[in-house]
Parts: structure tokens; sequence; C-alpha cells
């Protein structure tokens, strides 16, 4: 048996066969292995097309090949790359760098598969939607103005009418696409917002070569959903190319929240406000009592953190906690307990907080009837982005040991680790949305949920996978539903004149 390598010393055999060819030609043959069709979905995921874009950041990134003339690469030789790059993780050893927590090695294997199996859904608007319902003036929505030169109303549009352009398997906008738009828009705002999904050759290597990992490669690198998804489009001549389509979903989807987030704190907490007050508002579209989190405050001990709310059912609590963060792509890759651990504090806060306020609730007895009679509760944490954090069992697994030990027995009675779940905010509106049209009970359908996850041939690992199990029908919020429809009239006017 040939002995194994460290990760790096197999980059640089890679890197060094690479460095056989031109540059150019490489990101060329991937763009075109990329527009080849695939007759289905599992088809274009065995093709592995998060690994082509991984070759073309690679490459864009090696300086060494600015200053070496080199071949053409021939459609063989590309292939033969790729197999090579799809081989790596064989021939890495184990550094112990890494720990042997399975739920994280599955999360990290399934990030870029997951971002590629999803197609595009109304959610993308969210972000934006939820800025353009605030004041022009209001800071988060000027921030992202100054930052991108672009309005989150007109950024809505352009998205739609940019996926609109790329209906019926075509992958190539010519600059006429927009022209019939500019004079509604502005020729200015269509340009940055095409400046903000797409990059020449030239400015491809600028942008690959500022990120953070250019100088130096680490094997979460193989498992990041593709660096390319920042600039979707590749730009040649007047046509706007696209990469991939997966890739320009998760980035119209991203887009408010990855130009906004290297503002750190100076966003955050603005938007973590507007994201809890979306994720209350839906909550009391259920048709049970709910109490916010004024209400637990006034029904706890003081000084007591407690969750932004509380549904109410027979014999059942549910608590919800919203956690918007920044949750970059090192969160999703993380294959270290501690690590991860350091990133996700906000999920660690959120159980406890849940925690204390059930069992004080019970201690002060304040609470309406039905909420201190139920002999269980569930905690329903709301996150801003698909974390793969799953039932809290699982999420435990994921942290060193002792991070979730329960702080007394009556925590543990009334919430167990396998009743508290994280989930995406698009997988709450779809609960929500089937819970308020009575398609699901909730207390039912999470009963059922904890039934099937603990055993291990039902057990699923997302929170999305038990609402596909139960064939719940996709919907989405008030919030989305009119941002699409208010585009949707703008746009239509705007192609008319």
């Amino acid at each position: 048996m040939m002995p194994k390598a460290s990760f790096n010393d197999a980059y640089k055999e890679w890197r060094n066969r690479a460095r056989r060819y031109d540059p150019r030609s490489i990101v060329h043959t991937a763009l075109d292995v990329l527009c080849e069709p695939s007759p289905d979905l599992h088809s274009e995921l065995r093709k592995a097309p998060w690994l082509t874009m991984l070759i073309v950041k690679w490459v864009c990134q090696d300086t060494y090949l600015d200053r070496t003339p080199t071949p053409t690469i021939t459609r063989q030789q590309f292939d033969e790359l790729l197999q090579k790059l799809w081989d790596l993780p064989r021939a890495i050893e184990h550094t112990g760098e890494e720990d042997a927590s399975f739920q994280l090695f599955m999360r990290r294997l399934l990030r870029p598969q997951l971002g590629f199996q999803r197609g595009l859904t109304k959610s993308f608007v969210r972000d934006a939607a939820l800025l353009a319902r605030q004041d022009r003036e209001h800071p988060l929505r000027s921030l992202f103005r100054d930052k991108t030169r672009v309005d989150v109303v007109d950024f809505i549009d352009l998205s739609l009418a940019t996926y609109g352009g790329l209906l019926d398997g075509k992958r190539a906008l010519p600059a006429t696409w927009f022209a019939p738009i500019r004079a509604a828009y502005t020729a200015e705002t269509v340009s940055s917002f095409q400046d903000g999904i797409g990059r020449t050759f030239p400015e491809l290597v600028t942008f690959f070569r500022s990120l953070p990992d250019a100088k130096r490669k680490v094997a979460s690198e193989y498992y990041e959903f593709p660096a390319l998804a920042r600039y979707p489009f590749y730009r040649t001549g007047d046509t706007m190319i696209c990469w991939h389509p997966t890739i320009l979903y998760r980035r119209l989807e991203g887009f408010v929240h990855s130009v906004l987030r290297d503002e750190g704190q100076r966003y955050i907490e603005q938007f973590s406000r507007l994201f809890e007050r979306h994720v209350v508002n839906e909550t009391r579209r259920v048709s049970v009592p709910f109490m916010d989190e004024e209400d637990l405050r006034r029904s706890v001990a003081r000084d007591t953190k407690v969750p932004d709310g509380l549904l109410s059912f027979p014999d059942c609590n549910v608590f919800i906690e919203s956690k918007a963060g920044r949750f970059d792509e090192s969160v999703m890759t993380a294959g270290n307990r501690e690590i991860f651990e350091h990133k996700t504090r906000a999920l660690q806060m959120a159980v406890r907080q849940a925690w204390s306020a059930c069992v004080s609730l019970r201690l002060e007895r304040r609470a309406p009837p039905d909420v201190l009679n139920a002999s269980m509760d569930y905690l329903l944490i709301v996150t801003n982005k698909e974390l793969g954090g799953s039932r809290g069992t699982t999420l435990a697994a994921m942290y060193p040991d002792g991070t979730f030990e329960y702080p007394n027995t009556d925590a543990k009675r009334y919430l167990p680790l396998s009743r508290i779940y994280t989930l995406s905010i698009d997988d709450y509106e779809r609960l929500i949305g089937a819970a308020a049209n009575r398609e699901v009970d909730i207390p039912t359908f999470l009963a059922s949920c904890v039934r099937d996850d603990d055993t291990p041939e039902t057990s699923l690992f997302l929170f999305e996978q038990h609402l596909n199990r139960r064939g719940v029908s996709m919907r989405f919020s008030s919030l989305i539903e009119d941002a699409i429809y208010e585009s949707e009239c703008r746009l239509m006017t705007a192609f008319r004149a």
C-alpha cells in the first residue's frame, strides 16, 4: 500500500500537473464542461461540478502561471486533471487536525452536494425584502446601496430579470437582454448589478487571490461550496455566461448577506432584529396562544434568559428562537469540534435560554395554565442559513464532550436534546405555512420527527428531510410572496415601456 501524503503535499502534486497548461485555457475548458447538459439531477451530481469549479479557483490563485508560457490544455488532459482532484481525499493521511465526529464528517461531505441539489425558490428575495420593507434611508438599506450602487428593490427586479433570461436551459445573456429595461432602472444601476454577479478572466484572478486561503491551502477547501458562486457569470466581450445555474441561485439568495456581513457587528446586530421580527411575525400565523419575549420575561424569574417566543399547544410547548449570524463557509466546512463550537456559540446560547425558560416557567407559576401543565417542550432554533445542525442529539455530537450538559433534571425532563431542532428559515416558513393552512399539526409533526430520529434506520440528517418525507407543501411567507409579486409588476411595466 502506498503511503499517504499530507494535504499540502497532495495539493502540490496536483498543482504541479496543472502548471503544465495555460491557465486561461483551463478556465475556458472548465466553463465548457460545466455548460454540458445532463439528462437529470443525479447525472449532474455525479459529475461533481463543485470540483470543476475548485480547479478554476486553484488555477487562478497560482501566481507561477503568470510568468511561464504554457500550452493550451486539451479536453482529455482536463479530464485527467479533474480525476486527480477527485482522487485527492484517498491520497491524504489523517493528521489529527480533524476529530472523529461522524456528524461533522457527514455535514462537511454533504455541504457542496446539498447546495447543488436545491434549485431556485422564491426565498432568494428574503434578505432583500426584509431591507426593502424598511425606510429607504434605513442604515442597512443605505449600506447595501453604498456598497453595490444598487437599491435592494432594484436588486430583486434585476435578479428576476436575470433568471428569466436563463430559462429553457440557456446559459448566456447577451448585452441586449437588459437593453429594454435600462431606461427604467438606469444604465448605471444595470451595470452595477452585472458587476456584482460577473467577472472577466483577469477580474476572476484578482478575486480568487484576494481570498484568505489564497496562499495557504487547507483540506476544508475540498468541501466548500464553490467560491465561484460569488460571481456566477463569466464575462467575455458583451456576453455574460453562467458557470452553472445552481451557483447563480445560491448567489442570488445569499447576495445581500455576503455584501453586508463584512461589516461585522454593525450589520449583524441590526439584521438580527429584522430577522427576529420576521420569525415572530411568521410564528403568530399559527392559530394557537403565543407568548412573545416580553410575555415570557414577565413569567420567569428576574434575569432569566428567554427565547423569542412560545407556541402553546395542549400538553406541549414549542419554544422559538431566531439566530441570525454571519455563518461564513468556514462554519460549514469545520471538521474539528472545538472550531465548530467556537463558530456556533449562538446555537449553544439558544439551547441554554430554552432550558432556563422551561424550568423557570414551572417554578414561578405565572404563565397561563396550559403552558404550566404541558408535559413536554420542544425548541426550534431558526437560523438565517442552513447550518446542518439538525436535532439536538446530533448537534451535541458535533461539540466537545460535555458542552450540552443539562443544568438540572427538570431541564432534561421537559426539554431533552432529542426534542430540539435547528432549521433554516426556509424550512421554518414551510412548516409554519403548512400549520397555518392546517396541513400539519406542529406537535404531531415534531413527535413524528423525534420518533423517526430515535431509530437509526429511519433517522434523518436535516429537518428539511422530515418535511419532504411527509410531503409538506413548499410555502413561503407573505414577505416573499409580496416581494415577488411587486417585482413582477415593476418588470412588466419596465419591459412594456
